[in-house]
């Protein structure tokens, strides 16, 4: 899967990051249209020790999951 990956204050695409996977109480989101806000920005400065892929502002489809009744 490819992401943008934030590092030691360094950002970067990566095109090796795992493939999303639905489980208990967890589905996956095709997203749509996708933001950066202030708080990712703070973080890339260096606001908080943080490595993974930044962002929660997110609009997208259900993709996977359990079904609903």
């Amino acid at each position: 899967m490819i992401g943008a990956w934030l590092e030691r204050g360094s950002l970067r695409v990566r095109d090796d990051l795992p493939c999303a996977a639905a489980g208990f109480g967890k589905v996956v989101v095709r997203v749509l249209v996708a933001g950066i806000c202030g708080t990712d920005l703070e973080l890339i400065r260096g606001y908080r020790k943080f490595e993974g892929v930044p962002g929660h502002e997110f609009v997208g489809v259900v993709e996977e999951g359990p079904a609903r009744c």
